[in-house]
């Protein structure tokens, strides 16, 4: 499994993890993406689209670097899964939230993100942002996560059971670990990981960058 990514750390509930770049079955992408950072697969070798897509750093194609990488992920997928105490949100769409950080459950087990959630450092900078959905997770075209006060997009972890869809021109700041699938619409953006345990990433003419490591790591 694989995606893209760059040699970081991914921390859930101050565990660090290791995490050398986005993990899948298979990497495919149309058009002119750009990869800040590493690209690879595991345990498959499919990676397709690159060129004309541009991946900045090294590419591992069913290697050492991106095994590890998945290893990695499937890691802090499972010490997600086990946060807690939990919140349980108002609603199934973030859309419109505040919220400050925490481990947050849905009341259904889909969710969703129309128009921008905003995530609050102020009560705690370092503070991590835990969302985990039971099934899939969409996020509408032009969507948005905005970061105040502190907040750093390498702590915002979105667990989804099954697979995860980016929409159009969204522009997202968080680690995104799916179980089964993770597809990036056309043209949108992410700062962070994607992680896609047991599918593929798509991607369509997008922009994903490396984060730097928490100031709280």
């Amino acid at each position: 499994m694989y995606h893209t990514l760059k040699f970081t750390y991914l921390a859930v509930l101050a565990t660090q993890i290791g995490l050398g770049r986005n993990c899948t079955y298979d990497l495919t992408s149309t058009g002119n993406t750009l990869i800040t950072g590493n690209c690879g697969t595991c345990p498959g070798t499919a990676i397709t689209g690159f060129p004309p897509g541009v991946c900045t750093g090294t590419t591992s194609a069913g290697g050492t670097a991106a095994c590890l990488a998945e290893d990695a992920c499937l890691s802090a997928y499972n010490n997600a899964r086990a946060a807690g105490p939990t919140v349980a949100l108002p609603a199934a769409d973030l859309g419109g939230m505040t919220l400050p950080p925490g481990v947050y459950t849905f009341p259904t087990s889909a969710g969703s993100l129309t128009g921008a959630v905003t995530l609050d450092g102020a009560t705690n900078a370092t503070g991590q942002f835990i969302f985990l959905l039971a099934t899939t997770f969409e996020a509408a075209a032009a969507s948005q996560i905005l970061l105040i006060n502190g907040a750093q997009a390498c702590n915002v972890y979105i667990i989804v059971g099954s697979s995860a869809t980016v929409g159009a021109a969204s522009a997202l700041q968080a680690n995104i670990l799916a179980y089964t699938s993770v597809a990036v619409m056309n043209g949108a953006s992410n700062n962070g990981v994607l992680c896609a345990l047991n599918g593929a990433v798509t991607l369509i003419n997008d922009a994903l960058t490396t984060q730097s490591n928490c100031s709280s790591l």
